[in-house]
């Protein structure tokens, strides 16, 4: 429940909109079955409320909204082909397997350099933030393409860890990522 309430509340303006229009639809059925028409000031009130509703919304921004944007910022990094834009969302800390920040960071580098990533897009997101530390699942899709080889649409399952420094979410681990319809391991994609 506290879950829906911070969505509809401070991240989701569609469902803010439509629990707003819900609202106001009742304050003026309301007010126009009493006769004669009693609350005059229910409408204004009701109208200023929302809108402060609207300013709340805008002006607060969630971990989950901010674990979105570093998420989708990643994607776009690797789309570009840009590993420093990557870098800056991976903690000193990170860890994958036997490599380091740094080894990791050479080796999508090198990847990238054979492999190019095209149209990544980012979704079904789910969530879980504990202090400061988060776990993130979502999809993944993008067109790969090598020399003479292409395959659009791969879709990928990612889970990953983050942790918080300075008010900004870093990478911490990939803790999984199954890639392609067969559900591929990320660690078996490295291989090639």
């Amino acid at each position: 429940m506290v879950d829906f309430l911070r969505n509809l509340f401070f991240e989701s303006l569609v469902l803010l909109v439509i629990a707003e229009g819900i609202a106001l639809a009742v304050v003026l059925a309301i007010r126009r079955r009493q006769t004669p028409p009693a609350g005059r000031w229910w409408m204004p009130i009701a109208l200023v409320v929302c809108a402060a509703l609207l300013a709340v919304q805008w002006l607060v921004r969630t971990d989950r909204e901010r674990l979105r944007a570093a998420v989708t910022e990643m994607a776009l990094a690797v789309d570009d082909g840009d590993v420093a834009a990557l870098a800056e969302h991976i903690d000193a800390d990170f860890q994958y397997r036997d490599q380091d920040r740094r080894a990791w960071l050479d080796d999508v580098r090198q990847r990238l350099q054979r492999w190019r990533i095209d149209e990544a897009r980012v979704g079904g997101f789910v969530i879980a933030v504990e202090g400061d530390n988060a776990v993130v699942s979502f999809r993944a899709t993008c067109d790969w393409r090598s020399g003479d080889q292409s395959q659009h649409g791969v879709h990928s399952l990612w889970k990953l860890s983050f942790v918080r420094r300075e008010r900004n979410w870093r990478l911490l681990r990939v803790l999984d990522a199954k890639i392609g319809p067969g559900g591929l391991d990320y660690t078996a994609i490295l291989r090639f």
